[in-house]
């Protein structure tokens, strides 16, 4: 069924600028956005900045995220990926130079704001070349070939971050090592550039609107929010419990190594895997459950399997247990993305807005994350945060449940 699910897309897009081309394009740069992910911490705290300051220094890059979103309606009229993702790599290419020559809070500020900048601007462009350019059968099938690509890259992301600290202080060095996956990105880049693309008809010719007042955008927003608020809500949720995990989870991964003798990254790569093997096969889960109801129920079991993470201590099974939370809160992602690209499908000239909200609670989810998983790493320790995790999202899914996202069309 996986290889029918993959074989029943991708050929639509070797004869255009291919899905593999895009997906190549992320893989190179997540590698790049991962190792500087991985070094953030490192480079800041080796400053002379305290632990707790870093932390919020962090998390500062989804809070201008957030308020990047309140002005990109306004600033860019047409949210197209190949804009998107020219931005993108522009702004990736300016935040290792704010970081490595950060010496200040200010400028690690500022280099937070970059990061957080140029991930918006990959949001849009993926969710916008999905909806541009694959058949609406295919939108989770497609968005689940991506995300195993993304999560390949970030697989591999923090191994070449700790291999590249070994051998290279932080630096010009450094910085030439880096700038060697965010090229071969940009090299793809141009590839999708130079070959034609067939686009969806339902994009040609749609009237764009005219740059509207601010209350008037934000009661805009309030509309297509109430609608989409059982999705925006999925998507804050997974957001802030995958941040939180990877805010106190490689502590508690080498806690629980140490404790019994083996290495102490097993525990987050058993978390980080899954999404490199849900993207064949979320296609099919979700057409024969629908999309909404294989994302709700995707995270409602996988917020179960976090509540026994943190009652188990016996690595034969905290293993397996985080391995398959991890895959089934990995098919809640692109379920996700392809409800929102169904509802830009049935409502166009509202795209813009849709994007900027879905993006807007994404970086809800990783700024509420961080915070929120840190201080009850803190103070309940980490055992009894996953815990708290998995009844958070267990209430939310079980209570989408019983809502209905009126107005989206897509299967039931």
């Amino acid at each position: 069924m996986a290889i029918h699910d993959l074989r029943s897309h991708i050929p639509k897009y070797e004869t255009h600028s291919t899905l593999l081309s895009v997906c190549i394009m992320i893989f190179f740069f997540v590698i790049f956005d991962g190792v500087l992910m991985y070094l953030a911490p490192i480079i800041i705290t080796g400053a002379g900045i305290s632990e707790s300051m870093m932390g919020l220094i962090i998390g500062s890059s989804s809070i201008a995220g957030m308020l990047f979103d309140f002005v990109l309606c306004r600033v860019i009229k047409e949210t197209h990926y190949r804009r998107m993702f020219l931005f993108m790599l522009a702004l990736a290419a300016l935040y290792p130079l704010f970081l490595f020559g950060g010496t200040t809070v200010t400028i690690y500020l500022i280099a937070m704001a970059v990061w957080g900048f140029y991930y918006d601007f990959y949001n849009m462009g993926t969710l916008d070349f999905v909806e541009r350019t694959a058949d609406p059968k295919q939108h989770v099938s497609n968005f689940g070939v991506l995300r195993a690509f993304e999560g390949l890259g970030y697989l591999l992301a923090p191994f070449a971050g700790s291999v590249l600290l070994l051998l290279v202080h932080p630096g010009p060095r450094m910085l030439a090592v880096l700038a060697a996956p965010l090229i071969i990105s940009f090299l793809f880049y141009i590839i999708i550039m130079l070959r034609p693309v067939t686009e969806r008809d339902e994009y040609d010719g749609v009237v764009q609107k005219d740059i509207l007042t601010f209350l008037t955008e934000m009661h805009l927003w309030k509309q297509i929010g109430l609608v989409l608020l059982p999705i925006l809500a999925l998507t804050l949720t997974i957001n802030m419990v995958d941040s939180a995990i990877w805010t106190f989870g490689p502590i508690f991964s080498e806690q629980v190594g140490k404790a019994n003798g083996f290495s102490g990254g097993i525990f987050m790569t058993a978390y980080a895997l899954p999404p490199l093997l849900v993207g064949w096969i979320v296609g099919t889960i979700a057409r024969k459950h629908g999309m909404k109801r294989t994302a709700q129920g995707a995270i409602a079991v996988g917020s179960i399997l976090l509540i026994f993470v943190g009652m188990v201590t016996v690595p034969v099974f905290l293993i397996p247990l985080i391995f398959i939370a991890s895959f089934c809160l990995a098919i809640g992602w692109p379920s996700i993305n392809a409800i929102y690209t169904d509802y830009i499908q049935s409502n166009p000239v509202y795209r813009k807005e849709t994007e900027t909200l879905q993006d807007l609670f994404t970086n809800v989810g990783d700024t509420s994350g961080p915070i929120g998983g840190g201080y009850m790493a803190q103070y309940l320790g980490s055992t009894h945060t996953f815990v708290a995790l998995g009844g958070v999202g267990l209430v939310i899914a079980v209570f989408l449940f019983v809502m209905t996202s009126r107005g989206i069309t897509v299967q039931k």
